[in-house]
């Protein structure tokens, strides 16, 4: 059960997506942004949801196979998958940043949003969820703590639920506050876009750089317990 803590952060890096954030803000801001955003946001979670729960049932099968050490081995891989990827990841952002004085380069895909559908958005949602490469080891490795859990069947199925809905938060929330219809939500959502373009690559060589080491703190828990 000690294991369930390390949910948290695997939830919050995969919530800090700049890049889904940004799509998501500029669906809210076009034209059918009402009715796409929430198409959008509805299939992000539901690729994060599926890919958490296969990390969970090959893991709970790994664990049923091997007496409980097979899906304690696999968690144990991923640990060490992720502390190596993280930390490549934080490097390469970092070195791919823009020089001083060089705007960032704004996403092509953006132009194509402002006349994007909610079929469209759907489609758009599950190449994000489904193509980001820092989000789906995140999701496996929560599946696989989940598994190795012996949890009741509910309490897995409610725990998977639980994980991907908090690791879509930064997509859901925007969604809801778009759809109140309050004054100067999208004063704020053209900031929030404009500052996720102009600091994304800092925004995720940090983000990196504290999965590496939140990973390499785990990996030596699992190493010396």
């Amino acid at each position: 059960m000690s294991e369930l803590s390390s949910l948290l952060p695997l939830a919050v890096g995969m919530a800090i997506s700049p890049l889904p954030i940004v799509a998501v803000v500029a669906i809210l801001l076009s034209a059918r942004g009402r009715t796409a955003a929430p198409a959008y946001t509805g299939a992000f979670l539901a690729v994060t949801l599926a890919v958490v729960a296969v990390g969970a049932i090959t893991s709970a099968g790994a664990s049923s196979a091997s007496h409980g050490s097979g899906g304690k081995i696999v968690v144990l891989i991923l640990t060490a998958l992720l502390t190596v990827g993280f930390a490549a990841f934080a490097l390469v952002s970092w070195l791919g940043r823009p020089k001083p004085g060089t705007a960032p380069a704004t996403p092509g895909w953006l132009a194509a949003v402002d006349a994007i559908t909610p079929a469209r958005a759907a489609g758009l949602g599950l190449l994000m969820a489904a193509t980001n490469s820092k989000n789906i080891p995140l999701e496996l490795k929560g599946g696989a703590v989940l598994g190795t859990a012996h949890l009741p069947m509910a309490a897995t199925v409610l725990l998977c639920v639980a994980l991907a809905v908090a690791g879509s938060l930064t997509l859901i929330v925007p969604t809801v506050l778009a759809a109140t219809g309050l004054p100067g939500v999208g004063a704020a959502l053209r900031r929030l876009k404009d500052e996720m373009i102009a600091h994304n690559a800092v925004i995720m060589t940090v983000l990196f750089a504290v999965l590496a080491s939140t990973e390499a703190a785990h990996l030596i828990r699992q190493l010396t317990a």
